[in-house]
This record gives C-alpha cells, structure tokens and sequence, in this order.
C-alpha cells in the first residue's frame, strides 16, 4: 500500500513539474505575457497591468505623455509628450517595461521602431533657418544613444509639416507623409540611409491613409485625384515603392487601406452619403473587391479597420444611436456582431486575438475595458486610454 503510495505521489510530483517547466519555457522569467496591456493614466502617466485589470506598475510618471509606442520584442515603450503640430515642441523618452529610469531620446514626434528594436525612427520639432522653418528626419540608435540625420526638409512657413513615417517591412524603405491643406498631402520614399526614391505623384488622403504589405515593398494609399482641376478621379492605389510602378488602381476610391497580416488582402472602408461607410476587402494580387459589408455604417472619420493577428476578421467602430459601436466582421462572409460600445472607442486585438482591448468615454473621464473577441467577458481593467497590447516574441 505504502508502495502504490509513493508511486501515485512521485507521479503527482512529475507531472506538477512537468506543466511547471513548460510554462517556463512558453514564458521564461522576465519576458512579455501575452494578456499585458500598457496604458496612459490620469495627467499622462504610463501604467502596464494585466487583461483582469490586476496590479498596475506604473512605468512614467504624470509628465503630460499623449502617445506611446511599443518595440517590437515589447521590452520597451516610447512615449511622446507634446506635439509641435499643436504646441511649441515634442518629446520623445524610452523606458523599459520591466520598470527603470525614463530617458530622454530627443526633442521630437512620431517615433517608430525598427524592427530589431534597436533602432528609434522620428522627426525632429520646427526649427528656425535663413531660408525659413526647418524639420528632420533622424535615427535613434537604442545601442550606442547617437543620432543619424537621414532627411532636412525646409518649408517657407511651418504649413506643411512631416505628419508621419512608416518603415517597410524590412526596414530598407521609409515613407515620409508630408502634409498640406485639407489633409491633403503626399508621400517621399526615402531609403534607409535617408536617400531619395521616389515621391509619389499624387495626393493621399489622411498621415494615416496609406500602408505598407507585411511582406514586400508595395505600398496601398487613397490616391485623392484632382476632379474639382479637371484631373483624374480618386482612387485606391498600390504601388510598387522600390520601382514607383502602379500595380492596381481602383476606381473605388476606399480610406483607410491596411493589408492583411498575409498579405494578400487590404481592408478599407467606401465612402457613402452623409460621411458613412462600407467595409471593404479587396484581392491584392488581383486588385478586385472580393467582399463588401451589405451594411452601411456612420462616421468614416473616426473609423479604422484593423486586422486580427490571423486575419479572419476586421475590427472597427461606427456610430449608432449617439454612440459608438465596436463591431467584428469575419473577412471571409461578412459576418457582423458588436462587442461593445461607448463614446470615443479606441480599439485594439491582443496578440493571440482571443481579446480587444479599448478605452470608451469622454476626456477626463475615460474607462479601459478588455472584452473577448467573441463580445464575452467585458469587463473594466483601469481608469485611463490609448491602450496598447504588449508584443510577445515580436507579434504586433
């Protein structure tokens, strides 16, 4: 008896072991889980806690951050204080996720990661010169804190600033959106030692209004046209940006465009009347719609699709009843349910997309709540906004 005893307990005491060590090595000591979210608090402060709304660490003090951004192995965050595209000058620091000092990388905005997560990519506040305001484009290096100026641009007036960039894929490519009235600006293509490409002969709609294939050197954008000068008709565009060769041109003229994580699709969202919506898919490779949501939603202009990490569905908002709803579309038949709602959504999946993480309410006053992708388990996780997942092994 004592015997089969021992026995049962030894085997007891293995297979403890044995989930122990497998959980150990799915997340070793140290490393991001993938339920973590990181969020901006009350005057800006910066706080990391878990998908049940735990113990929250805060990272930053209350210093008046307005934007963050994670690295790709999500072992640090950049964080934005200020705009110079509405107060005098920006501020970007990096601190490190497992708590630390908060250093100050530059006087600057719109930072981006490489994606070793070695390099910050960012554009440097106004400056005054002889020939009138003065902008760069620079590179942080995480390794040795030295700055590269890979762009200058000079405007005659401080109209028509660098409003964003965006990396390729592989880093080699660098799209500068410049912006001009009505949102209405364009893009430089630059390689990533800040050499000139190609500058894309049109006018895209939105710093948001364009974006690169996970896997190549196309590049998708709302190509406004120029009807009201007797020019061509909008359109949605894909480019190749290393060659300036146009792949497709469709006359559906779509906002929004974001390729699927495979790369074989775009989402975007057509215009309707009164500034509503349908949700779009289109074919990449063969530049057809293949999908287009029968509902037509409100609020183009505080809408984005955004993928799930597998891309089966779509997420995004619309308004209803005073409101805005938070709605998952499957990718492949357009099926629609909501998952939550409330006024100012702003929404993101986690990396595994078994949960949406988003902040509703109003300024000052605003709530994170975590929900499943199914529209289960809501449930409020901390008082602040802009919630963002933590990457786990570099997943977005």
């Amino acid at each position: 008896m004592s015997e089969r005893r021992g026995r049962f307990l030894a085997f007891i005491t293995f297979f403890v072991l044995s989930v122990l060590v497998t959980a150990c090595l799915a997340y070793p000591p140290g490393e991001a889980s993938p339920q973590q979210i990181v969020y901006l608090g009350a005057g800006g402060s910066v706080w990391l806690t878990d998908v049940e709304g735990g113990e929250a660490i805060q990272l930053a003090d209350a210093l008046g951050f307005e934007a963050l951004e994670w690295a790709p192995d999500g072992q640090r965050l950049a964080l934005v204080k200020g705009s110079p595209l509405v107060e005098d000058n920006a501020e970007i620091y990096v601190v490190d996720a497992e708590g630390g000092e908060l250093t100050k990388v530059a006087d600057g905005y719109a930072p981006i990661w490489s994606s070793d997560g070695q390099q910050i990519l960012y554009v440097t506040d106004f400056s005054a010169s002889e020939e009138g305001s003065e902008q760069s484009l620079k590179a942080f290096s995480i390794q040795d804190g030295r700055d590269t100026t890979l762009v200058t641009q000079r405007w005659i007036s401080g109209l028509w600033p660098i409003e964003g960039v965006q990396y390729s894929a592989d880093d080699g490519l660098i799209a500068v959106y410049v912006g001009g009235l009505e949102m209405e600006g364009f893009i430089v293509i630059v390689n990533g030692e800040g050499g000139p490409v190609w500058e894309i002969p049109d006018f895209v709609y939105g710093a948001d209004g364009f974006s690169w294939a996970p896997d190549d050197h196309r590049l998708v954008y709302r190509d406004s046209g120029q009807p009201f000068m007797g020019g061509e008709e909008p359109s949605l565009k894909i480019v190749r940006a290393d060659t300036g060769e146009t792949v497709h041109a469709l006359e559906q003229p779509a906002f929004w465009p974001r390729w699927s994580p495979e790369g074989d699709r775009i989402a975007a969202f057509s215009w309707e009347e009164g500034s509503s919506f349908r949700a779009l898919i289109v074919d990449a490779d063969r530049g057809q719609v293949i999908l287009q949501s029968e509902r037509v939603f409100g609020d183009l202009w505080n809408s984005r699709p955004v993928w799930s990490p597998d891309g089966a569905s779509l997420l995004f908002a619309a308004s209803h009843d005073d409101q805005m709803q938070l709605y998952v579309m499957d990718s492949g038949d357009g099926e629609l349910h909501a998952i939550a709602e409330g006024q100012c959504p702003d929404a993101a999946w986690s990396p595994d997309g078994a949960y949406v993480a988003l902040s509703v309410g109003e300024e000052g006053s605003r709530e994170v709540f975590a929900v499943a992708a199914g529209g289960s388990d809501l449930h409020k996780v901390a008082d602040g906004w802009m919630p963002r997942w933590r990457p786990v092994d570099g997943a977005q």
